[in-house]
C-alpha cells in the first residue's frame, strides 16, 4: 500500500489528540486494532494482506464478530447459571416455625 493513502496514514499512523492511562504512553490506532484483533482470534501481522480481498476480509470479520458474541452470550448464561444455582444462605437460627401448622417459614411476617 502506498504510503500517501488515507488509510495507511489512519491505521499506521499516532492520534493526534486523546487520553491515555496516567503513566502510560499514548496510544495508536493501530495499537488498538492490534488488541481487537487478537480478542477475534485473526493473526495480527497477516491482517494487512487478508484485508486486501475484501469479500474475505468481510467474511472474515463477521464471522469472528458472530463467535466473539456467541462467545460473549455462552459466557453470560454460564454466569447466571451459577447465579441462579447458588443455595441461599440461610441460617437454622433465621428460620421460623409456625405454631399452627408447624411449617418453616422465612420471616415472621403473618406468624402470629
Amino acid at each position: 500500500m502506498e504510503d500517501h493513502r488515507h488509510l495507511k496514514i489512519a491505521l499506521c499512523g499516532e492520534l493526534a489528540s486523546g487520553c491515555h492511562k496516567r503513566g502510560a504512553l499514548k496510544g495508536r490506532y493501530k495499537d488498538s486494532l492490534k488488541q481487537h484483533l487478537s480478542l477475534g482470534h485473526i493473526d495480527c501481522y497477516q491482517w494487512s494482506t487478508l484485508a486486501y480481498n475484501r469479500d474475505s476480509w468481510r467474511h472474515t470479520v463477521h464471522d469472528t464478530a458472530a463467535s466473539f458474541e456467541n462467545a460473549c452470550t455462552v459466557s453470560l448464561e454460564k454466569k447466571r447459571q451459577r447465579r441462579k444455582n447458588r443455595p441461599l444462605p440461610i441460617s437454622p437460627r433465621e428460620m421460623f416455625r409456625c405454631a399452627f401448622c408447624d411449617q418453616t417459614c422465612l420471616s415472621r411476617i403473618g406468624l402470629f
